[in-house]
């Protein structure tokens, strides 16, 4: 059956409608940690139905919610699943599991799938601990119909999508799996996967994240994220691929992956990217780790922090070669921290460890800006470890690095004062860039008047080798480190490698730059970084 005649949708965006959410309960607001288990253990869907039709048995997804059941409708190897069963307008309160279907089968989803009541807690709401977990079984595929229609998993609720490196859970577009020649995938196809955790954020004071009063309004149709609890536990992605998503417009979008306030508790590894409309990954406050990430070709920027994320991330591949911008864009709040307002606040703003990471562009301009490598703003901070960043752009906002100080300008706690004394920090790191530093932006006055960025830089033991072509620093998959690298002139470079595990258990040691060594050739990691470049292909 051809599913496009179905579910066709316009591949034009339109700026998505801002609605608050329901679920509001008059009870006094707790964060009372009493959540039970509702992994894929607890969760069981009824006995399938036979498609008479095709003799084809398929477990599409049901639950139960308030007596009434709720179940996907098979449609010869696909699921189908209408907006009675999920939507922006419907917060799922029940477990329920997503299998991986034969032939290649999808789930498709006429709507939004939000898991979890969100509540906002200075109505009087209260935030279930203990709330429902989606489930979903590796190699699922998932399937959207909608530009505007995305995965929010609520406080209190929980996903656990656990893949395998050859049977990877996938999050796309209709238009990949419709079967139709006549239409192509592409980002904006739908939004994307948005996690609200109870973590702290500098978006709320200490006050309100300490009394259960912190609700800061996520992008997007309207839910609330934040809480005082940075190791709360969201649950799992893990060999998950989302592909085709984000939307919305300037300050209000949907990314391919967001994680609002999520905690520690959280796992997020190895998660391929392509092709979103806005950033691969964007952080706002929590502390949740990343591992393990491959980001190819989003419209802007791969990884981008904001508003207070102090967690760790390792092995990071972002490839912008034919559309992009900023490989990480960094931001350490929305407030000065040494302001009045910004002193009182739950954090005292970003300032995450990130080791091995690759950022490789050809430094095009795309919808969203030039590829570039990364820049850093707003009063952020950063320990930056084996950072590899290889660029061929030469135009202004192409440059592998950029602190961007429009904001904080000459402040004793903006960008160019946390790098002066040590606050952000590159350790063992290379440049191959034809273009290193973006020209400062506000000129610097004071104490600071005299930086050189590029002094900076190479005084803490890392190098600017110059860009003479990719060969010299990559593989042929434009992801692997050489075990030899040499500079434009053809000289070999050699920079050791950053130890961090005996400080900082989250962190693998290894003896190369950038996210994959040459030498790295049957692992989980090289082989997930293989079956990622292959879909980009």
């Amino acid at each position: 059956m051809n599913l496009s005649g179905l579910f066709k949708v316009s591949l034009i965006s339109s700026a998505l409608v801002l609605a608050g959410c329901g679920g509001d309960i008059n009870v006094n607001p707790t964060t009372n940690d009493n959540r039970v288990d509702n992994s894929v253990d607890n969760v069981t869907n009824p006995d399938p139905v036979t498609d008479p039709d095709k003799g084809v048995t398929l477990d599409c997804a049901t639950y139960t919610l308030d007596g009434t059941v709720f179940s996907g409708e098979q449609d010869g190897k696909n699921c189908k699943y209408s907006q009675a069963f999920a939507s922006d307008e419907k917060d799922i309160n029940a477990s329920f599991l997503i299998k991986a279907l034969p032939d290649n089968g999808a789930h498709i989803f006429e709507g939004a799938l939000f898991i979890g009541s969100d509540v906002d807690t200075s109505k009087g709401g209260s935030i279930d601990l203990d709330g429902p977990t989606l489930t979903i079984e590796a190699g699922a595929t998932i399937a959207f119909t909608k530009s505007d229609s995305f995965v929010r998993v609520a406080r209190g609720a929980n996903i656990q999508a656990v893949g395998e490196v050859d049977k990877p859970i996938t999050f796309t577009s209709i238009f990949e799996i419709d079967g139709d020649d006549t239409t192509t995938p592409a980002m904006q196809d739908w939004g994307g996967i948005q996690i609200n955790g109870l973590a702290t954020t500098v978006e709320c004071s200490k006050t309100e994240a300490e009394t259960g009063m912190c609700n800061i309004a996520a992008e997007g149709v309207v839910s609330y994220y934040g809480g005082n609890d940075d190791t709360d536990d969201s649950g799992t992605l893990k060999h998950v691929v989302v592909k085709f998503a984000g939307n919305g417009v300037e300050g209000d979008e949907l990314n391919s992956i967001t994680l609002n306030a999520v905690g520690s508790g959280t796992t997020v590894e190895y998660v391929h990217i392509h092709q979103g409309y806005d950033d691969g990954i964007e952080l706002f406050g929590g502390q949740v780790n990343i591992k393990h990430i491959v980001v190819t070709d989003t419209a802007d920027d791969g990884i981008d922090w904001d508003t207070g994320w102090k967690g760790n991330g390792q092995f990071i591949l972002v490839q912008t070669l034919n559309q992009g911008n900023h490989g990480f864009e960094t931001d350490g709040g929305k407030k000065d921290p040494t302001s009045a307002e910004g002193s009182d606040r739950a954090t005292s703003g970003s300032n995450p460890t990130i080791a091995n990471a690759t950022v490789v562009s050809n430094g095009i301009k795309g919808p969203r800006g030039h590829g570039a490598g990364m820049e850093m703003k707003e009063w952020g901070k950063a320990q930056l470890h084996n950072m590899l960043f290889v660029s061929k752009g030469t135009e202004d906002g192409a440059a592998c690095f950029d602190l961007y100080n429009e904001k904080d300008a000459s402040s004793t706690a903006g960008i160019h004062a946390n790098a002066v004394a040590g606050d952000i920090k590159f350790h063992n790191s290379i440049f191959a860039c034809a273009k290193d530093f973006e020209d400062i932006h506000t000129a610097l006055e004071g104490d600071l008047a005299s930086f050189d960025i590029a002094q900076w830089f190479t005084g803490g033991g890392n190098q600017l080798v110059g860009f003479a072509n990719f060969e010299n620093v990559l593989g042929a998959d434009m992801a692997t480190t050489n075990g030899t690298i040499k500079d434009k002139d053809g000289n070999n470079v050699a920079v050791e490698s950053s130890k961090l595990s005996e400080d900082n258990s989250f962190f693998t040691d290894v003896t190369y730059i950038g996210a994959l060594g040459e030498d790295e050739t049957d692992t989980e990691w090289a082989k997930f970084v293989a079956e990622s470049v292959k879909r980009t292909q």
